[in-house]
């Protein structure tokens, strides 16, 4: 069935609606009913514990986090479609908001890649993949030593079920490499070897500065929770603390979930991990449940507005 343009155009302004109420309810049900008595004792602990200042910087290092990631956006799509850094600012945070209530936030890809024309949206959903690719590197470059370290040092509780888990994890992606490889299943047409080869087709200049912002988001976010962490009563210094927020952010990027249980499966990973040196409980899902308004929370609610008022660039 073929639409009329202006019937287009009154689905287009629906489905903006839906977004915007979807998320306004979400939001609305993960902060004040899942989560009311802990938002109302970390607001407490917020006006009465801590400094402006302090609050105005950790704010300001969320939106360094996604001002990152919209730079590697910029990077990443200007080989295809060159996007002014306003543009893919607005590109990164849609796309937020446009895949919060799916599982690791897969439908990041598909909204990223109807901003563009129906000819280069294969392209645009290789870039995404490379550029989630990258940090996920990052991650396990820099949290795979952390998480050997503290399991062994502080014998993190890490059964034989969850061992045999990451297992057959790894087993059934060798499986799904080698059917890719063989099937050409990621995208009709695309193999591995053709996904290496247009990888390797990009500019240097590209590739290391893309992994360069990665590494510098790691570096951000990962230090604002260790700042929260200290900001609401961990007793102990950055350094200390870092190994197992490395650590933290390995086991929390691996581990399947919907985002409507994000916050819960988070909150127990990080207090079963900075509990082995003795933090206590409350800094933890305080810095978790604060982290996850000023990472996610804020952020969607600024992609939902641009979903609403988005006009799609002229071809």
């Amino acid at each position: 069935m073929v639409f009329s343009d202006k019937a287009n155009q009154y689905l287009l302004v629906a489905l903006k609606l839906i977004i915007l109420v979807a998320m306004a309810i979400f939001l609305y049900n993960k902060l004040y009913v899942d989560n009311q008595g802990q938002l109302c004792a970390l607001w407490q602990q917020i006006t009465e514990n801590l400094a402006v200042w302090t609050l105005i910087c950790w704010i300001g290092l969320s939106f360094l986090n996604w001002a990152l990631e919209a730079r590697k956006w910029q990077l990443l799509t200007a080989t295809t479609r060159p996007l002014s850094y306003t543009l893919a600012w607005k590109q990164t945070y849609a796309s937020l908001a446009a895949s919060l209530l799916t599982p690791q936030r897969v439908g990041e890809y598909g909204a990223k890649a109807l901003f563009f024309e129906s000819a280069k949206r294969k392209r645009i959903l290789w870039l995404n993949f490379l550029g989630n690719m990258q940090q996920m590197a990052i991650t396990l470059l820099l949290g795979t030593p952390a998480l050997i370290w503290v399991s062994t040092k502080f014998d993190l509780p890490i059964s034989r079920l969850n061992l045999l888990l990451l297992g057959l994890v790894f087993v059934l992606l060798l499986i799904f490499g080698w059917l890719i490889r063989k099937r050409q299943l990621l995208f009709q047409g695309l193999s591995l070897e053709a996904l290496w080869s247009k990888t390797r087709a990009l500019p240097n200049s590209i590739l290391i500065w893309t992994a360069v912002h990665s590494l510098l988001r790691y570096a951000v976010f990962c230090s604002l929770l260790l700042w929260m962490l200290i900001g609401f009563g961990a007793p102990f210094d950055y350094w200390t603390l870092l190994p197992f927020a490395l650590a933290y952010y390995l086991l929390s990027s691996i581990t399947p979930m919907l985002f409507v249980l994000d916050v819960v499966v988070k909150s127990g990973l990080a207090v079963m991990i900075f509990g082995r040196v003795g933090v206590d409980q409350v800094p933890v899902v305080f810095a978790v449940l604060l982290g996850w308004i000023l990472n996610f929370g804020l952020p969607a609610l600024i992609g939902s507005w641009i979903i609403t008022t988005y006009k799609k660039a002229a071809k």
